[in-house]
């Protein structure tokens, strides 16, 4: 388990730092899937504490990075496309990109808690 936990964070950070090309279609709203991943990591944390059995919450905590991991290349490719201009005034989104990210590392947080439990 902790393997698959590391190759996940290995993954997540090749991810991270891997130099992409951003680019924008008039008819996709990145903003409205950011809000669409928050609510599904929320919604499954709250399930976590329901959860029946340690099968259940590894699933739960997969799928929770794995949301994650997209919002979290969203968030990048929306920030390389209005680079340098990262501040919500200055964003052609009016969207606090810091704001979002801030919430993005306290919900990996709570992820990485739950994880915890399964393995003590």
């Amino acid at each position: 388990m902790k393997k698959s936990m590391s190759f996940h964070a290995f993954t997540l950070a090749g991810m991270l730092f891997i130099p992409t090309l951003a680019s924008s279609h008039s008819a996709h709203d990145p903003i409205k899937d950011i809000q669409e991943y928050n609510r599904d990591v929320r919604q499954r944390q709250s399930d976590f504490q329901t959860a029946t059995n340690p099968e259940e919450q590894l699933k739960n905590l997969q799928f929770q990075v794995e949301t994650i991991e997209r919002k979290l290349l969203v968030l990048r490719n929306l920030m390389a496309s209005d680079y340098p201009h990262i501040k919500e005034k200055m964003s052609k989104y009016k969207y606090d990109y810091m704001e979002s990210v801030d919430d993005t590392i306290v919900q990996l947080k709570n992820t990485l808690e739950q994880a915890e439990v399964l393995l003590d």
